[in-house]
């Protein structure tokens, strides 16, 4: 049985179904990505911090632009050839148009992969550093004596599993254990599991002489009884100290003498070290009420001659704004905070970011012993690297989704957006590889086949021109 209006049009409508069907279907796609765009717009309008602003590398943006506009080009192209039965060029630009589907997911994922390595630490007053961590970021816990856990009765959402939760992250070799009762225990899968059964028999036989008892006191039947298996706290000494290095995504916390794991097991010992290694390439001082007494400025951190280059970046954009716009609040142009308030940085040393020609020609001086601009350039070897205090730090993350609102709208929409450009390209390139009976038997038809799928095409295109603008260059 044919279906009809596959090749010819209707006559009610002029169109053809699948037309008819992808037009629909547009609509509801503008019904989304509207949304979506008007969430961005009250987002921002509504923010309650300074929010980012010229963040996003524009080339990436812009090459993936040209691309897309010149893949819209080709599928017309594709289209085209394949309606005048030129075989050949059809696929040789619907070729071209997978390719540079291609190169646009290709160059999303290097923007993602640089967003995933970049980090911003928010201190206890607002001032938020930017840059690398080349060592991660990982506590040192030393002179663990004792583990305590809870192994669960029935089944929770919190159970202990030392093997995974905490084993991995013990520097040396694993020693052996004692329990409460003087028990030696390896912490191996068949050591584990055989306590763990014998944990889980004891907690029955328990269950079982309660519910005996409280049938011979006359306080209820068997049937009527339905207690949960109780859980058990379990104590364990190492034969030696332990020592952890873990992150801190690892745990549900820790305090000066004592860390508590993912699976609920609390390891006593000392805390030897939580301080985060940073190299900075930013100083974002917007939200701090005195920009000059940021914290970033101690000492031990960036110190003074950071300070320096700080502050005669923000003069000279206040002065030159004060010039060029003298009937403007400097304070409600969002561009002009942003270049006064928010130092790049692109040199280990302050004499070397003035030179780069960013920062004023500041007098060369050896940096003071002991801040940042004094330690030796990390693993990307560009900027400044200080060791930031755990009780300086309020908040970390790297640039993904839950670092703010506006990362957050970001991979919502470029996210979506490259959902739909891998459909189309995979629609696309099913019509060149997968459709040769048809090409070769009713091309009229594939014909429509190929109109359709450039319709959905545009529509990719024309999201990201929007898109473009919106995250990239306002």
């Amino acid at each position: 049985m044919d279906i009809p209006y596959t090749v010819s049009a209707r006559p009610d409508t002029g169109l053809f179904n699948a037309k008819i069907g992808i037009w629909l279907f547009l609509a509801s796609e503008v019904m989304l990505f509207g949304g979506l765009f008007s969430s961005y717009i009250f987002l921002r309008v509504g923010a309650d911090y300074a929010w980012p602003i010229h963040e996003l590398d524009v080339w990436p943006g812009f090459v993936n632009t040209l691309v897309l506009i010149g893949s819209s080009v080709t599928v017309v192209m594709a289209w085209a050839s394949l309606k005048l039965r030129k075989i050949g060029m059809y696929k040789v630009y619907m070729t071209i148009t997978v390719i540079c589907a291609g190169i646009f997911m290709g160059l999303k994922a290097y923007e993602y992969s640089k967003k995933f390595k970049h980090y911003a630490v928010k201190l206890t007053d607002g001032t938020i550093l930017t840059g690398h961590l080349p060592h991660g970021y990982e506590i040192e816990f030393g002179e663990i004596t004792e583990l305590s856990m809870t192994i669960t009765g029935e089944n929770k959402a919190v159970s202990a599993a030392p093997l995974s939760h905490v084993l991995p992250f013990v520097e040396g070799e694993i020693p052996t254990f004692t329990t409460a009762e003087g028990e030696e225990l390896t912490l191996d899968e068949a050591g584990w599991s055989a306590f763990h059964a014998q944990i889980i028999d004891a907690a029955e036989v328990k269950l079982a002489n309660d519910k005996a008892a409280l049938v011979a006191a006359g306080r209820g039947s068997e049937a009527d009884l339905k207690y949960l298996l109780p859980d058990t706290s379990v104590t364990l000494k190492p034969a030696t100290p332990l020592k952890v290095r873990v992150k801190p995504s690892k745990l549900y916390g820790y305090t000066g003498d004592t860390i508590t794991f993912r699976d609920g097991t609390i390891a006593s010992g000392k805390l030897v070290n939580d301080r985060m290694t940073l190299e900075v390439d930013g100083v974002d001082a917007r939200s701090v009420p005195d920009a000059e007494k940021s914290l970033a400025w101690k000492p031990e951190y960036l110190g003074d001659e950071w300070k320096e280059e700080f502050v005669h970046t923000r003069d000279s954009a206040l002065t030159h704004f004060a010039n060029e716009y003298p009937s403007r609040d400097p304070s409600k142009s969002a561009t002009l905070q942003k270049k006064a308030f928010y130092l790049h940085i692109h040199s280990p040393t302050p004499e070397g970011h003035a030179a780069d020609g960013d920062a004023h020609s500041a007098e060369a001086k050896a940096p003071s012993e002991g801040h940042g601009g004094d330690a030796h350039a990390g693993g990307h070897g560009h900027y400044p690297e200080v060791i930031l205090e755990k009780k300086d730090i309020t908040f970390f993350s790297n640039y993904t989704p839950k670092l703010n609102t506006f990362y957050a709208i970001y991979f919502t929409l470029t996210g979506l957006h490259g959902l739909h450009v891998v459909a189309g390209a995979l629609v696309l390139l099913y019509f060149l590889v997968c459709n040769g009976k048809m090409l070769r038997e009713d091309p009229e038809h594939l014909a429509n086949r190929v109109e359709v799928g450039g319709l959905f095409w545009h529509f990719v295109d024309l999201v990201w021109i929007f898109l473009f603008p919106l995250l990239y260059l306002l």
